[in-house]
């Protein structure tokens, strides 16, 4: 496959001066908003592009819901090369599983079409949301009780867009190959995954890893009517009812959720038009300027994101190319080499590690099989095979490359390797771990405590660490 590298100009070339980028990452910095990467783009080019360390440009991230707009070009193609109707029922695509599973069908299900998945107008309430959904989401979709029909209100639901991926299963197409067929490498694009459920369907609704540009290149297909190098990659018809108003999701007029809804794709103030994910991952397409961002993150304010974005950078750009201000240039260029994602460091003390934390056999969950040892001022996690899961310096963030064992969840791979962070410390006789996941956006928390009945282990997600999610507390005899 062919690398196609998009065109790299300066901002004032663009039409854009520097000084405004550099108010957008002040602005989001002052406001908490932690970037890990964007691009911007104009006219097809790229004018300003950023990797927060430890992030790079080619570093997969996963990009949650954003994932659904993917999906959505991948319907998009399929309908156009006449493999599956807009309109087709969904009692059609699955009427095996509704007759096995003897699901009832009243007439909210029965005039339930893939026109309604992509609008996300299913009329039901709420997702299935039991511990039973992940081994079977189709049936537990058809499952579940409506509210009104389908078409009438606007309920986001993530297990719709995993039936429109399961839909295309149903006619032969794996969702992953069929855009790297049809989309990606007609893209230049190589090197993304899938997350799969436990049947193998790709989940659609998020779990797709990719690196920043391929975010770039979407916004820009769409923005172009999805041609490419001058070839149709997706029909135009399909792209213009994508992008435009399907159905009403609210009046709020300050509100970027409340200005109409396509096919998995989100209308936006300023005319604009986007596909996000959840933490801040954005690709907000505007016709007017001819302009793309492409910004991943890990935050909890994605409007305060957007917010910077327009006022900052969107509504400064100029029709005509500006001269160029290297002085301000260099402090740009200054600030994109020096760029961090910065986490908190565990609270530490100094003091000397507690004797009984030094070599702990965990035992968390089945996904946490880990043994604990300390030696001087490193810490090892280590599984039950004995390799070595994280490994740490005390007060300093370090990273490794570990392997996951991912089959049947990421493509047809038996395992993979992904990078984390992780840092340890010490504070009032608790030992405290954090691991950052960098591929998956998530940050978790292990504190470990000395009591009388033995080491008290708490096991906390603390991606956003305002809202951390505690969710295993488990005491371990000593050993």
């Amino acid at each position: 496959m062919q690398e196609q590298k998009l065109e790299r100009i300066t901002p004032a070339q663009a039409g854009l001066d520097p000084q405004c980028i550099i108010n957008m990452m002040d602005r989001m910095e002052k406001e908490h908003i932690n970037i890990t990467s964007f691009m911007l783009l104009r006219h097809g080019k790229v004018l300003c592009e950023a990797s927060y360390e430890p992030y790079d440009a080619a570093q997969l991230r996963t990009v949650y819901s954003l994932s659904k707009t993917f999906t959505s070009m991948a319907v998009g193609i399929a309908a156009g090369e006449g493999k599956i109707d807009l309109d087709e029922k969904i009692t059609d695509l699955f009427a095996a599983e509704i007759e096995n599973g003897k699901i009832q069908v009243g007439k909210e299900l029965a005039s339930l079409s893939l026109r309604h998945l992509l609008r996300m107008s299913t009329g039901q309430e709420k997702e299935p949301g039991d511990s039973d959904c992940w081994d079977d989401m189709v049936s537990a979709f058809l499952r579940e009780p409506f509210h009104e029909m389908p078409g009438e209100v606007f309920r986001y639901n993530s297990i719709a867009t995993y039936m429109l991926s399961a839909s295309l299963k149903k006619k032969g197409i794996d969702l992953e190959h069929y855009l790297e067929e049809k989309l990606l490498t007609p893209m230049g694009i190589s090197g993304t995954r899938w997350l799969r459920d436990p049947k193998g369907i790709c989940v659609g609704g998020f779990g797709f890893s990719l690196y920043p540009e391929v975010i770039a290149k979407l916004g820009q297909m769409i923005l172009q009517g999805g041609v490419w190098n001058g070839i149709q990659l997706v029909p135009k018809d399909y792209i213009d009812m994508a992008t435009s108003k399907q159905i009403e999701n609210g009046n709020d007029p300050d509100s970027d959720w409340a200005q109409g809804y396509g096919y998995q794709m989100w209308r936006c103030r300023h005319n604009a038009v986007r596909g996000d994910g959840m933490y801040g991952q954005f690709c907000i397409i505007h016709k007017e300027t001819d302009t793309v961002l492409a910004m991943t993150a890990v935050t909890s304010d994605m409007q305060g994101e957007m917010n910077a974005y327009y006022d900052e950078v969107l509504l400064k750009y100029q029709d005509e190319p500006l001269s160029e201000d290297e002085k301000t240039m260099e402090v740009l260029k200054k600030r994109l080499n020096e760029l961090h994602y910065v986490r908190p460091l565990p609270e530490d003390d100094g003091v000397d590690v507690p004797e009984a934390f030094k070599k702990v056999d965990l035992s968390l969950t089945s996904f946490f099989d880990l043994s604990l040892n300390i030696e001087g001022n490193t810490l090892t996690l280590t599984g039950k095979d004995g390799e070595i899961w994280y490994r740490a310096e005390r007060g300093c963030w370090s990273k490794i490359s570990r392997k996951v064992h991912c089959s049947p969840f990421y493509t047809e791979k038996d395992s993979m390797d992904t990078p984390v962070i992780g840092a340890w410390g010490v504070k009032n006789g608790a030992l405290t771990i954090r691991v950052y996941e960098i591929e998956f956006l998530e940050e978790d928390t292990l504190t470990l405590t000395e009591a009388e009945d033995g080491i008290h282990v708490s096991f906390a997600n603390t991606t956003i660490p305002s809202n951390p999610n505690e969710y295993v507390k488990k005491v371990i005899e000593h050993s």
